[in-house]
């Protein structure tokens, strides 16, 4: 990973020179845009309702950071017209490189006008409503938080990566039971904010809210969920094509979780496992939209995929583990949660000694594999279960993963 790529990197200088009238601003929130046309007015708008609505008392400014779009994205911005007491700057990415660098161009500018509170939202959100503003930004507008993460409601087959990936590892890790640490959006303190900036392993691309959640808990800032929503955002309509979304977004979620993880080691090496309390908690949320994915096309991805990573799989596996995945594609077999996350803490100390890029690349691409092949016997699993019992599922699998911290620790 190129950890140098946001250095020397400066705002354009019109763009600069609107920051120097506005500041200081208390509350600013960033909207990332790339492709977005047919949501990004009524994401604005509803930002700027909610703005007006819940802090009549407090400066404000909305930031709309662009990527280049295939689209009419920037038709659809020049639109908006923001209320008279809110200040808004249209700004371009900072450079190219994905949704990382469409934040630390927000960053930036928050820099500029001494934003108190950075509040982050992605400009292809379908619920959004004005009460979200108030209800992310209030942790850190009071001195509760310096990090306020959105618990959505989701379906059992949304959040692919995060139900089985990302969650239990980050859960495991750094002690913090935040749900969806890749929510999406964020609401960031300035003392946060400021400390991401200079941060040498800042992404520029969709490892961003991993990179934003991990290093707030690592660094010891306070983390707070929030935000129990419903959640419809249009890149949902991608699941049904993985390779497309799905697959370049978890090689880059995949790969920033893994550096921070051996970034940070000397922080969760020396962190006793998290206590979990004695009581199951019951989750009896409102039915979320389904998301629809095709179970079958997903196994055959797996098993002809498997062929071609079977090889390079044994350099970051031990031959025990690999007999068992040989049982799951030839046999059958279930492809059960200890295995998985054994599987997981070995690519995950395999990834601590790889810095030749092609073996980074033959890394992820092998055990993107397995994580089709695991999602394949959840999806499974829970394909007759609403989104509770579901859920039960997901916590279950958390659990297993903390179970095995002590056998991550011995293998690093």
């Amino acid at each position: 990973m190129n950890q140098e790529w946001n250095k020397g990197l400066s705002l354009d200088s019109a763009v600069l020179e609107k920051t120097k009238k506005m500041k200081p601003i208390d509350l600013m929130v960033g909207v990332l845009c790339k492709d977005v046309e047919t949501t990004v007015l009524n994401v604005l708008n509803v930002i700027n309702e909610g703005l007006y609505r819940n802090f009549p008392e407090y400066n404000m400014a909305i930031v709309i950071s662009k990527a280049d779009s295939a689209d009419s994205t920037d038709d659809a911005i020049s639109l908006f017209q923001p209320y008279k007491n809110i200040h808004c700057i249209v700004a371009n990415d900072i450079t190219n490189g994905g949704k990382g660098a469409g934040v630390m161009t927000i960053f930036e500018i928050a820099h500029e006008v001494e934003a108190k509170c950075v509040v982050l939202m992605d400009g292809d959100l379908l619920s959004i409503k004005p009460g979200w503003i108030q209800t992310i930004a209030n942790p850190v507008v009071y001195g509760r938080a310096d990090l306020t993460v959105p618990y959505y409601i989701r379906d059992k087959n949304d959040g692919v990566i995060t139900n089985n990936l990302v969650y239990p590892f980050t859960r495991t890790l750094y002690g913090i039971d935040i749900r969806q640490p890749i929510a999406g959006e964020f609401a960031l303190s300035r003392n946060l904010y400021e400390a991401l900036r200079e941060h040498p392993l800042f992404p520029p691309d969709f490892g961003i809210d991993i990179f934003i959640v991990t290093s707030a808990a690592a660094e010891g800032f306070y983390v707070k969920e929030g935000l129990f929503s419903l959640k419809i955002h249009e890149s949902t309509t991608h699941y049904l094509e993985p390779e497309k979304f799905l697959i370049p977004m978890f090689r880059k979620v995949t790969r920033s979780m893994f550096e921070l993880a051996r970034y940070y080691q000397d922080y969760w090496s020396k962190r006793p496992s998290r206590w979990a309390s004695k009581y199951h908690r019951v989750s009896f949320s409102q039915k979320p939209i389904p998301v629809q994915i095709n179970i079958d096309d997903m196994d055959r991805s797996f098993r002809n995929d498997y062929v071609s990573v079977k090889e390079s799989m044994h350099n970051f596996i031990p031959s025990e583990i690999a007999y068992e995945i040989d049982g799951i594609v030839n046999n059958d077999n279930d492809f059960n949660a200890e295995l998985w996350a054994k599987i997981v803490f070995h690519y995950a100390s395999a990834y601590k000694n790889s810095h030749d890029e092609s073996k980074i690349y033959t890394l992820l691409d092998s055990l993107k594999t397995l994580w089709i092949g695991r999602f394949v016997s959840y999806a499974r699993q829970v394909e007759q279960m609403d989104v509770n019992e579901s859920e039960k599922i997901i916590q279950a699998q958390a659990e297993i993963f903390e179970k095995e911290f002590e056998y991550l620790k011995n293998i690093y």
